[in-house]
């Protein structure tokens, strides 16, 4: 995994079941080949470090949109409803204090499970 992605895009191994769109962590493994592994956030306050572009399942490679470092915006899936211009979060919630942050929604959603356009930046703490 050494080397620099200019795009921000990089392949990292699921460790769980991944959705298009979910934001990933680290669990602190690698694979057998070194490959680190990534999970679906499902705390507020987990630290982020992009969001899958594909879907995975368990075992499985997945391109993951370094937050911060991707080129353009990145779909997210919505962890609940959410406003345009809301900060999300970590589990793609509105993000409340206290919440890693990881970008603004340029879309609004309705409901949990809704793809939508976020303008993404390193994560953060909302205030």
């Amino acid at each position: 995994m050494n080397g620099t992605h200019p795009n921000g895009n990089i392949t990292y191994n699921a460790a769980a079941a991944v959705a298009k769109g979910q934001p990933v962590k680290f669990t602190g493994s690698t694979t057998t080949t070194g490959m680190p592994t990534v999970t679906p956030c499902a705390a507020a306050t987990d630290a982020a470090i992009g969001v899958a572009l594909e879907p995975a399942n368990a075992g499985e490679n997945v391109p993951v949109a370094i937050l911060g470092n991707y080129t353009g915006t990145v779909e997210v899936l919505a962890g609940g409803a959410v406003s345009r211009g809301a900060q999300l979060g970590a589990t793609g919630a509105t993000a409340a204090s206290g919440n890693t942050t990881i970008g603004m929604a340029l879309d609004a959603a309705t409901a949990e499970g809704q793809l939508i356009e976020v303008a993404h930046h390193a994560p953060g703490t909302a205030a």
